[in-house]
């Protein structure tokens, strides 16, 4: 069985977000299960790893009136085929998204993946987009590519991996920019809220749609989560799964993290964190004090991350004993609140107005507790990295935080994590005094919640089995 994989982007060559680690793991899984896996991404100008790629071929591709230049080129990662569609005019840029013409490159990408299945000879049995970037591939295979002799029985699975982000653009660039006719606007295919809606197109032509954790495929059938296409996806809800993303175990492990102070596994995790947590302190700046209750957040500063709370709760977070470490960057208005009580609780807070790698997996491995009260999360990455070097996650439960945290439970002796239900600031600080209590005065409990944190199991053995059995499924296997 052949699986391709198609994305704006994966590591390890270019990474923005959360669906790079996403595309850089699951087909390295799924390869290891006989499935032939193959990723599709742009060649970006900011692309790690050049030098390991090499030149296939090139090819026009026509987009309406357009005629571009295509160059495909290759590498080979952990038994994976990556392919990447070469264009200057549109990759050759810094960064990934963000551009005025987006919309006209990625339409570009998404006729060069179509493209690069015959010219190449790999076609596969089965497509899996991933995000508006891709969304229209199955639109223009379901209108037009299927009908061709070597591109029938292909199916299409599109990943929903962020609702919030769905392609909307003007109806005219259906024609313009997709050579598709308007009619498949007017008769609502493609047709949500007065815009070409590119990931209902998907939701519309694809044979499968997945999201990235059972919760939210259940949330975005809600008009709370669903952005406007809470219809379109009830009417495909015997069609929509849910399937947990994992993070990759040979990289996520602080007994092999070559970033982090001292390494450590499960049962040297008393040492190695102590060591760790102290590094952290001198390194951000903090009091070096084994003993205070140490909180991590590492996040893009935005509303969906919950940052109105946070704000809204500093002042008393602080007047506790107990430290905060925040790394991010994001919307102007958080940064500045941040910075504000980062200056007014110097001896308390050290805010990281960043991103960085290195300081995001010393934090995972120095803290005691990581802070996630997210509005809505499709999956999240963070706690299951904190849940993997012992750092127990207080989070709102939602999307996939509910799935993969278990809430403190004092009389069955259970939990991995703290959690809170309502998107409430006081209910989120009665959560964090409600774990710094325990940490303080229940030290043995405390303990073993490390311990099942991480011996949790989320690695993406068990998702890339799904997977395999849905793409088993659909092909008749």
């Amino acid at each position: 069985m052949r699986v391709m994989y198609v994305a704006s982007e994966a590591t390890p060559f270019i990474k923005s977000g959360g669906l790079a680690d996403v595309i850089g793991s699951l087909p390295k899984e799924t390869a290891k299960k006989d499935v032939e896996s193959i990723v599709v991404i742009p060649k970006y100008q900011d692309m790690k790893f050049v030098d390991h790629i090499e030149y296939v071929t090139n090819f026009d591709i026509y987009m309406g009136w357009r005629k571009r230049y295509c160059g495909i080129f290759k590498a080979e990662v952990d038994g994976v085929t990556f392919y990447f569609i070469d264009n200057e005019q549109y990759f050759g840029r810094p960064g990934l998204y963000g551009y005025d013409d987006d919309y006209e490159r990625f339409a570009f990408f998404d006729f060069a993946v179509l493209e690069l299945i015959s010219h190449l000879n790999i076609k596969p049995d089965v497509l899996q987009l991933n995000d508006w970037q891709t969304a229209m591939i199955a639109m223009l295979y379901k209108e037009r590519y299927c009908y061709y002799d070597y591109y029938q029985n292909i199916k299409i699975v599109f990943t929903i991996h962020n609702i919030l982000f769905q392609g909307k653009a003007d109806p005219k660039l259906l024609e313009e920019y997709f050579a598709l006719d308007s009619y498949l606007y007017y008769n609502g295919n493609c047709r949500n809220d007065g815009c070409l809606n590119m990931m209902k197109a998907a939701i519309f032509y694809s044979d499968v749609i997945t999201t990235v954790s059972p919760t939210y495929a259940k949330e975005i059938l809600t008009d709370q989560y669903g952005e406007g296409l809470q219809s379109i996806l009830e009417m495909r809800k015997h069609d929509l799964y849910g399937i947990l993303n994992g993070v990759d175990y040979d990289v996520i492990n602080p007994s092999k993290d070559q970033t982090i102070v001292k390494k450590y596994s499960a049962r040297s995790v008393k040492n190695g964190k102590l060591e760790n947590k102290l590094a952290l302190q001198r390194q951000v700046g903090l009091p070096e004090d084994p003993e205070v209750a140490l909180i991590g957040i590492v996040t893009r500063l935005t509303e969906q991350k919950g940052l109105d709370l946070i704000i809204n709760q500093f002042e008393a977070m602080c007047q506790r004993k107990v430290q905060i470490v925040i790394l991010g960057s994001g919307d102007r208005m958080y940064e500045d609140a941040l910075k504000g009580a980062a200056w007014a609780h110097q001896d308390k807070v050290s805010f990281q107005c960043k991103y960085d790698f290195v300081l995001s997996n010393r934090i995972y491995a120095g803290c005691d507790m990581f802070l996630m009260p997210s509005l809505f999360e499709p999956c999240g990455l963070s706690q299951l990295m904190s849940l993997r070097y012992g750092t127990l996650p207080i989070v709102r439960e939602t999307g996939g935080l509910k799935d993969t945290v278990v809430p403190y439970n004092e009389f069955e002796g259970t939990g991995t994590g703290f959690s809170f239900v309502n998107y409430n600031a006081h209910e989120m600080l009665a959560t964090i005094r409600y774990a710094e209590s325990v940490y303080y005065d229940k030290k043995r409990e405390w303990n073993k919640m490390v311990d099942r944190a991480m011996a949790a199991d989320f690695s993406w053995n068990n998702s890339a089995r799904q997977y395999e059995e849905m793409y088993n499924w659909l092909i008749g296997e």
